[in-house]
């Protein structure tokens, strides 16, 4: 706002105030002078209003980036806050006052690095939802989003491409941690746009105990990524379409998967094999293999905990090349419709999925058409080329 007075008020911005006051002297006792005086003052106030209008309007018509404006924003006093409140993404059931920090905020997502120089990650426990893609040359890459459960340490973080932000926009309008973009993610984060912290001055430190690349060493603060989204304006939240859940077991009478291996592009470092474990109901994973070949266990730098999810989704989507782009980037099709599995309660089942809007929630159906019922609790999607539908194994 500073800066808004002085552009009216400051005579070294204002040349019309400097034309006025050079006619005039302490020693002028003209008559006319308390009209002349008055005269300036109202100019001054109008060229003052029309300055702040002006820039009022720049930063909120010209610059989407610091203030991104989103639709069907909500807010809540935290005074109303329920006794029970039920995530959007993972359906647990918390008390009020275990909800009470993130329960009338947007989910933050954080795009993670998944190079084998950056292993084991720091966070991924903690996501709510973590999607999986190809970024290039088969090496995935993690878009983690968390509400529920907030991290000091979120990394290594590295930079995102567009098809990552259609789930951003997907997850509630989620504001997205990120450290470099490619030319399409640019484009889509000032267009549609996005809410983009590394656009919005968020910070990150390196830490190198395992003496890699540069760009292996990124991390953030998860708390303090909200603070500096509250910073920007991106209080409260946009409605968050849930997934139905459910709270019995119901895919008795489906296959058995208890063991899954997905190659996104080939078998090796990227390799994703997910082991189901009966006693908590849920799939634990492993990222690539050791030298004696045998699955290594995907751990959290922080807690040692494995990585493990109550949901493991696999979405078939057509890639593509991008024409013309000098990296040799990629893109997924998102949106539309395809086939994919589900791996609920140590079963699988054919799926299809629909997403008819790029800001509405990606749906997933059973056979008959039923939109699926998932367990309550943590998911996994790996999003697999089209073409490799036989490099997912299970038995």
């Amino acid at each position: 706002m500073d800066q808004v007075q002085n552009l009216g008020q400051d005579s070294s911005l204002n040349p019309a105030f400097n034309t006025f006051s050079d006619n005039i002297t302490p020693h002028n006792k003209s008559p006319r002078l308390p009209f002349i005086i008055l005269g300036i003052l109202l100019i001054v106030a109008a060229v003052g209003t029309f300055g702040y209008f002006l820039v009022k309007n720049k930063l909120t018509t010209e610059d989407p980036l610091i203030k991104p404006v989103s639709y069907n924003d909500s807010f809540a006093d935290l005074a109303d806050i329920p006794s029970e409140v039920i995530s959007p993404i993972t359906g647990e059931i918390f008390r009020g006052i275990e909800a009470k920090d993130w329960w009338i905020r947007r989910p933050l997502a954080v795009m993670i690095n998944n190079y084998v120089d950056a292993r084991p990650q720091s966070g991924l426990t903690a996501a709510d939802i973590v999607y999986e893609i190809v970024a290039e040359g088969g090496i995935t890459r993690f878009l983690a989003f968390y509400l529920s459960s907030t991290p000091e340490k979120i990394g290594p973080v590295r930079s995102t491409r567009e098809y990552y932000l259609v789930l951003v926009k997907e997850l509630g309008d989620a504001m997205i941690m990120h450290i470099g973009w490619s030319p399409q993610a640019l484009v889509a984060i000032e267009t549609w746009p996005v809410r983009s912290l590394e656009r919005g001055g968020a910070t990150f430190w390196r830490e190198n105990p395992r003496n890699v690349a540069t760009e292996h060493t990124a991390y953030v603060n998860g708390v303090e990524l909200y603070e500096k989204g509250m910073e920007l304006g991106w209080e409260g939240k946009r409605a968050l379409e849930m997934w139905q859940f459910k709270d019995e077991p119901k895919y008795q009478t489906l296959p058995d998967a208890k063991n899954i291996t997905i190659d996104f592009w080939y078998e090796g470092d990227y390799s994703a094999i997910w082991k189901y474990d009966e006693a908590t109901n849920t799939y634990m994973r492993y990222t690539g293999y050791n030298e004696a070949g045998d699955p290594i266990a995907h751990k959290d730098q922080e807690t040692g905990d494995q990585v493990r999810v109550s949901n493991l989704l696999v979405q078939f989507v057509d890639e593509a090349p991008i024409a013309g782009d000098d990296k040799n980037r990629l893109t997924y099709e998102l949106l539309g419709s395809g086939e994919g599995y589900a791996f609920i309660d140590g079963k699988v089942q054919d799926v299809t999925w629909l997403k008819a809007e790029r800001d509405v929630r990606t749906r997933f159906y059973d056979i008959n058409g039923n939109e699926l019922e998932f367990t309550r609790g943590k998911f996994w999607v790996s999003v697999v080329p089209s073409r490799n539908k036989d490099q997912v194994i299970f038995n």
